[in-house]
């Protein structure tokens, strides 16, 4: 896959993981489509906190999640399709929402990323 040889240390590390469990578990690994979208979005979201931890999932989604301890998680979710879903839970409330994922880190997720580590730099 040519994608590999400019992909992220995280996401790489990630891949590596689906791999070894789609071989034994029948695990679906991500599309190409949504490897760059999961490369995109760890760009626009490095610069405003702490690297997530990321990884492939079952259903070929590629999820970058971060936890802030006591105040609380997000999770952002690609798959390929254009879209950026994500669930937290900060400071005791609950979030999730779809939204459309482009060139730019959509608002929404954005947000909760500011809520989750405070002022963003």
């Amino acid at each position: 896959m040519a994608i590999e040889v400019s992909m992220s240390p995280l996401l790489n590390e990630a891949l590596q993981e689906a791999r070894e469990l789609a071989g034994t578990r029948g695990w679906e690994l991500p599309t190409e489509l949504a490897l760059i979208e999961a490369e995109r979005l760890l760009a626009l979201t490095l610069p405003l906190g702490p690297p997530p931890d990321v990884r492939a999932e079952a259903d070929g989604a590629v999820a970058l999640e971060w936890d802030a301890a006591a105040r609380g998680w997000l999770c952002l979710w690609v798959r390929g399709t254009g879209t950026v879903e994500h669930g937290a839970v900060i400071d005791g409330d609950e979030f999730s929402k779809t939204e459309d994922f482009a060139d730019a880190l959509p608002d929404w997720a954005g947000e909760l990323l500011h809520r989750l580590f405070g002022s963003l730099h």
